[in-house]
């Protein structure tokens, strides 16, 4: 008997787990798009509308920019589930 309720112990706690984990991962994930494509649009409206650089110039910056946008996605994501599991 006491081997089941462990199992199904276990089995609610991956569960739980996992499910922080997605929501925790959307969640940072809508709002890392969200700030990419403000960032985007500004970065156009600022250099390419007002000071007229072209946009072959600042579109490495641009990508730069969305590759550094990973860390607030993959470090809170890390740390909401360590918390989860200790």
């Amino acid at each position: 008997m006491s081997v089941t309720e462990e199992t199904e112990t276990a089995s609610r706690s991956v569960q739980t787990v996992a499910g922080v984990v997605v929501v925790t991962f959307s969640l940072l994930l809508l709002l890392a798009a969200v700030a990419y494509s403000v960032m985007v649009n500004v970065v156009n409206w600022a250099a390419v509308g007002v000071l007229a650089y072209p946009v072959a110039g600042i579109a490495p910056f641009v990508v730069i920019s969305g590759a550094i946008l990973t860390i607030p996605i993959l470090m809170p994501t890390a740390l909401i589930t360590a918390r989860v599991l200790s």
